[in-house]
């Protein structure tokens, strides 16, 4: 008797990976932003201010989301902006794999708001919800606006690094029969 059930697909690989690559690709561009930023003579004020916040905190959404429908083996990731649900999401040993490797790569290399021990968590609460905030600067808010831009770039670097760890990519070529 041979087995004739459809052998499983996995869902997330495709999805994960796309969102991967959307992820550094943002990246990619509000880095590129950086490096060619225009300066106004008188405020020192970067042209592109809330735009950069705003395309990071959505990268970093992506790249969360992407280890969702990885972990979960789903093609749809949930939907929420805010990154701290998105790595509450995220199953415990890929959230502590996370903050592991973020332990020894950007803490000691970061300190942020004058501590030496934070987690990657503390990061995510911090921006949780900058994608919108950033998005309507305009809008009074009570608490005000942070972006702490280099300790978050290297966060989501570290994120879509560890992610890429998950998989391989290799060209095939198809054989060539000779008749």
């Amino acid at each position: 008797m041979s087995d004739t059930s459809p052998k499983k697909v996995f869902a997330g690989l495709s999805t994960g990976v796309k969102l991967e690559q959307y992820a550094r690709s943002m990246l990619k561009q509000v880095l590129s932003m950086q490096d060619g930023a225009q300066r106004h003579d008188l405020s020192q004020e970067r042209v592109h201010i809330g735009v950069e916040p705003m395309l990071l905190a959505l990268a970093m959404e992506f790249a969360l989301k992407a280890w969702f429908v990885w972990d979960h083996d789903r093609h749809d990731p949930v939907k929420t902006h805010n990154l701290t649900k998105l790595f509450d999401a995220l199953p415990v040993s890929s959230q502590e794999r996370l903050d592991t490797s973020f332990q020894q790569k950007i803490a000691p290399f970061h300190p942020w708001s004058g501590w030496m021990e934070y987690s990657i968590r503390d990061i995510l609460d911090h921006h949780a919800d900058a994608f919108v905030e950033w998005r309507y600067l305009h809008e009074k808010r009570d608490r005000g606006l942070s972006f702490n831009f280099t300790v978050f770039v290297a966060t989501l670097e570290l994120v879509l690094d560890e992610f890429g760890k998950r998989y391989e990519t290799r060209e095939i070529s198809p054989e060539r029969t000779l008749y």
